[in-house]
């Protein structure tokens, strides 16, 4: 969407030209030292003769009442100044819109001039305002949630104590949620208690003596909360808190002689309108407390207050119905609502600003475009009248009304959740920073807090809390029962973790068997082929072998023999050649004898060779035939073993096989049970962390009630001893 951004008009005409001559180069006046500049790049367009932007610079009192958009000049800030900070091109529109800027040197006059108070002439009285003590005005507006952690009260910065304990509790007629932080702000009678959204406890008390608050809204960033009401026909004032530490920053409403109805802060911080019972808008600048500008337009009294989140418009409704909105910066009238026929009851921009939300005694909530003030959707949200509305962080809405029921819509205007009734009129309603809990409170000082889910009530507070004492005793029981409420749930939890863990190990054991039973039987099977391969590849070796080992033993009995054979012949004929030799050598006269000797000798030698021959063949025979024979022992004896091997895994592979069945059944039932027992632990792990939830929100009550103990005394220093005199020598 685009807004139209209104410019205060401060230059005129840019002419080039050297800076003039002023009468005191240190203390500059508007007659002398201003005025020239003044004629020389601004009176143009903004002097006797025409005053655009509603802006006469030409005459002291005309210039410093300002222009439509208010005044230029704040005596003591320039930076504050719409003059200076236009014409030193600053910020925008720069001034002259089309020309070169100012020379330096008359910018200086000017800023000088601002600075020193802003003097009509030499013998002017300076009357310089007191600057603020906190700027907290923002340089630019963003979008989305702010850097750093959200800003929460700090404990210990803030009271305790409630400053008013009524007879009964206080009506909520204001009531707030930080945009950023679970904390709920619900204003009373000179007192605003701040609680925390998700653990309902009560973080501080801030006064507001001012009398009743009728209005209350976080900042944008959620570090300040304003606070508007006063006393009827008395006074009227808005104050701004630090949310952190409570202090008060700023008040304003001097110009107030009721109570203040509505209210709130701008989106840079720098601005509070208010709402009044006298048909007003009246908006002070938060550095300050001086009032802006004044809105006189609606027609009855004000009742609604806000302005839009970027910052640009301002939203205001009326008693009469009316629903105004208006340029923030200039006050001017930007659009003009008409449907609504009774009491504007409250208003809410969306959080891209394009969307205005409005609520209304007529019993209906209505939502507006910007772009051409259009009603986009109208519905009937609750008979008799509409109290509060207010838009979420996610685009939807809550209401409340005259029908004692809270409501949750979706952007479009469906019901989404409807909240259990109050026992009067629903008066205020509010939703949590993270839009999971719907806050909202009543007529007869009903505060409850729902889950916006399941429109459960989570918490209950106190919009009249006890004094803290009364308190502090109530949160010390508080302890005491929540600890024993928390031992049985603990007991609970640790057995259903016990019985959890158990059944997990189980499915893992239930796991680990069957995947065994598998193996095992796998390995079996295997074994059983592998020895039965083995068996049949030596049984077919066993006829070979044993064919090969009779031949070899028949072999080796053959040389044997022979080998046996020569072992009586060689001795014998070597003992015929000796007797024959030893004839022969008797009678050498003989030769028969002789050559018989000759013959004889020759035969020995040839059986002593043959012998041996013979012995060396059984030998080897022999030992061929005890490797035949062995290697057919050891193939019979793998035939037997493999045998034996593969019956023994084939009894095994008949055991396993019926219970692999059993083993994968076993599996699934053990993870039941372990998901069922785990699934059981769940709600006992939530009621065991409830139960720590309020044995730590107790004590953290107890903690924030219970007095700071005394300091401890202050050790005196230990005194240093003081060197004696030296003796002084002898005479």
């Amino acid at each position: 969407m685009r807004y139209f951004r209104l410019f205060l008009a401060v230059s005129a005409v840019s002419t080039v030209g050297s800076s003039s001559a002023f009468a005191d180069a240190k203390n500059p006046n508007y007659t002398d030292d201003v005025t020239p500049v003044l004629k020389q790049h601004c009176m143009a367009c903004h002097g006797n003769d025409k005053q655009k932007g509603g802006l006469n610079v030409a005459t002291f009192p005309a210039m410093m009442q300002g222009g439509s958009s208010g005044v230029v000049v704040l005596p003591g800030n320039p930076d504050k100044s719409r003059l200076f900070t236009l014409s030193s091109h600053k910020e925008e529109p720069k001034m002259p819109p089309s020309g070169a800027k100012m020379p330096d040197a008359q910018l200086e006059i000017i800023r000088l001039w601002i600075e020193q108070g802003g003097r009509e002439n030499s013998g002017s009285k300076v009357n310089v305002p007191a600057k603020p003590k906190v700027d907290i005005g923002l340089t630019s507006v963003g979008k989305g949630k702010p850097d750093g952690p959200p800003p929460m009260p700090i404990a210990g910065k803030l009271a305790v104590e409630p400053i008013v304990r009524s007879r009964r509790p206080n009506s909520v007629l204001a009531l707030a949620a930080s945009p950023w932080a679970p904390v709920i702000a619900v204003g009373g009678q000179k007192q605003i208690i701040l609680y925390h959204a998700d653990t309902g406890a009560l973080l501080g008390v801030l006064p507001f003596e001012h009398g009743q608050i009728n209005s209350l809204k976080f900042s944008r960033n959620a570090k300040f909360l304003l606070a508007a009401g006063g006393r009827g026909g008395a006074s009227g004032k808005a104050v701004l808190y630090r949310v952190e530490t409570g202090e008060k920053v700023t008040e304003v409403g001097s110009s107030e002689t009721d109570a203040i109805l509505a209210a709130d802060l701008s989106a840079d911080q720098t601005l509070i309108a208010v709402g009044t019972s006298g048909k007003m808008i009246r908006i002070y600048n938060v550095a300050d407390g001086t009032v802006a500008r004044e809105i006189k337009k609606h027609t009855d009294w004000v009742c609604a207050v806000e302005f839009s989140p970027d910052g640009v418009l301002l939203a205001t409704g009326d008693r009469n119905g009316g629903v105004f909105v208006w340029e923030a910066n200039t006050g001017r009238e930007f659009h003009t609502m008409r449907g609504h026929t009774a009491m504007i009851t409250d208003l809410s921009w969306r959080a891209d600003s394009n969307l205005l939300a409005t609520g209304s005694e007529d019993g209906t909530v209505r939502l507006w475009e910007m772009e051409n003030a259009g009603q986009v959707k109208n519905w009937a949200a609750h008979p008799g009248g509409v109290e509060s509305v207010k838009f979420s962080m996610d685009g939807r809405l809550v209401s409340t009304g005259r029908d004692k029921i809270t409501k949750l819509w979706d952007g479009n205007g469906t019901l989404q959740k409807q909240f259990e009734a109050f026992p009067d009129l629903g008066l205020r309603v509010a939703i949590s920073h993270d839009n999971t809990k719907v806050i909202g409170g009543d007529w007869s000082g009903i505060l409850k807090v729902w889950v916006a889910a399941d429109a459960k009530v989570v918490a209950t507070l106190d919009t009249n809390p006890l004094p803290a004492a009364e308190r502090l005793k109530l949160a010390e029981a508080a302890v005491v029962a929540a600890e024993a409420k928390a031992k049985p749930a603990n007991d609970a939890l640790a057995a259903g973790q016990l019985k959890a863990k158990q059944a997990a190990d189980a499915y893992v054991a239930a796991q680990a068997n069957a995947a065994k039973v598998v193996a095992d039987l796998a390995v079996a099977q295997k074994l059983v082929t592998d020895h039965t391969a083995a068996m049949n590849a030596a049984t077919a070796q066993v006829a070979p072998l044993k064919a090969e080992a009779d031949k070899q033993t028949a072999a080796a009995a053959v040389a044997a023999n022979k080998a046996a054979s020569l072992a009586v012949t060689a001795p014998a004929y070597a003992a015929a050649a000796k007797s024959i030799q030893d004839a022969a050598a008797k009678a050498p006269q003989n030769p028969d004898l002789a050559a018989a000797a000759k013959a004889a000798t020759a035969t020995a030698t040839q059986q002593t060779t043959e012998l041996a021959a013979a012995q060396k063949a059984a030998t080897d025979s022999a030992a061929v035939q005890k490797v035949a024979v062995d290697k057919l022992a050891a193939t019979m004896k793998a035939v037997t073993d493999n045998q034996t091997a593969a019956a023994a895994n084939q009894a095994k592979v008949v055991a396993l096989t019926p219970m692999v069945k059993p083993a994968a059944d076993a599996v699934p039932l053990a993870k039941a049970a372990a998901d069922a027992t785990a699934a059981a632990v769940a709600p006992l792990q939530v009621a065991a962390n409830a139960t720590a939830a309020e044995v730590a929100t107790a004590k953290a009550a107890v903690a924030q009630l219970k007095p700071p103990p005394p300091p401890a005394p202050a050790v005196p220093p230990t005194p240093v001893p003081v060197p004696a005199p030296p003796t002084p020598p002898k005479k």
